[in-house]
């Protein structure tokens, strides 16, 4: 293997991962937690993924293992995780990769897709929020955007073009003055087509968890059928909104999720 680029990949080489050295590694870009990430092909192993996170971005990596963990212990499923390495300043986690692909370009047919995405995160809600130790409520999620706000983190250019003409400021100033009130469930929290893997035979798993916790089902719903919308049209998100069930479609707190979700 030539030498890798990436400076902390190829410091983690030296120091303690030998088994990888022989190792294809790949850079794929970046996670939820801000980890760089990577593709790891080796004869007689399954394809994995390791993620290293430095710094302050250490922490939200460990949120990521600790959640991905407790996912695991109820029935989710999530990436196995193979190997951690915390070392205060920087976290490292090795990972096998889910079988399947990304929900976006899988090969199920879409009504069939449809139906197993609405399973699979009714399913996940279905799990006790009085075991979920994560706090995912508006609250929580409001500090954060307040936080990222008033860094300077939030990029208006991101924005949909139903908020194109407000400011980060603005649109966190009408999020905290007409909260909805909450239906807590356990969430992914970040549940879009490219975060949800389907194998052929339908069966739908969960990357990039470090947003799950306790949280409204919106989060997820609001996403999700936004995402499926834009990928496969209006017809197919109001199928998996029907097949979702539990309770008729809430337009006005779809639509307060997505609009808090510019802000992440």
């Amino acid at each position: 293997m030539q030498p890798p680029k990436d400076k902390k990949l190829a410091r983690l080489l030296r120091d303690g991962w030998d088994d990888l050295r022989h190792a294809h590694i790949e850079p794929v870009g970046g996670g939820l937690s801000d980890a760089s990430v990577h593709r790891v092909s080796q004869d007689q192993q399954p394809l994995r993924y390791l993620k290293i996170a430095c710094n302050d971005n250490a922490a939200l990596l460990r949120d990521e293992i600790v959640r991905t963990q407790w996912l695991a212990r109820h029935g989710v499923c999530v990436p196995a995780i193979r190997r951690v390495e915390d070392r205060s300043r920087q976290v490292v986690l090795l990972s096998d990769a889910l079988p399947g692909k990304p929900a976006e370009t899988c090969a199920l047919p879409v009504p069939q897709l449809l139906d197993a995405l609405a399973a699979a995160l009714a399913a996940l809600h279905a799990l006790p929020t009085a075991d979920c130790p994560f706090d995912e409520t508006l609250s929580r999620r409001l500090a954060r955007a307040t936080a990222a706000v008033n860094a300077g983190d939030v990029d208006p250019g991101e924005f949909a073009d139903r908020n194109a003409a407000t400011s980060p400021a603005a649109l966190l100033a009408r999020m905290v003055a007409t909260q909805p009130a909450e239906d807590l469930v356990v969430v992914h929290g970040d549940a879009t087509l490219s975060n949800l893997i389907v194998d052929d035979d339908g069966r739908v798993g969960f990357v990039d968890c470090g947003n799950a916790g306790r949280g409204d089902r919106y989060i997820d719903l609001a996403v999700l059928a936004d995402d499926i919308r834009e990928n496969f049209g209006p017809a197919a998100a109001a199928r998996f909104a029907k097949a979702y069930g539990s309770q008729p479609w809430d337009r006005a707190k779809a639509a307060y999720f997505l609009d808090l979700y510019e802000l992440f």
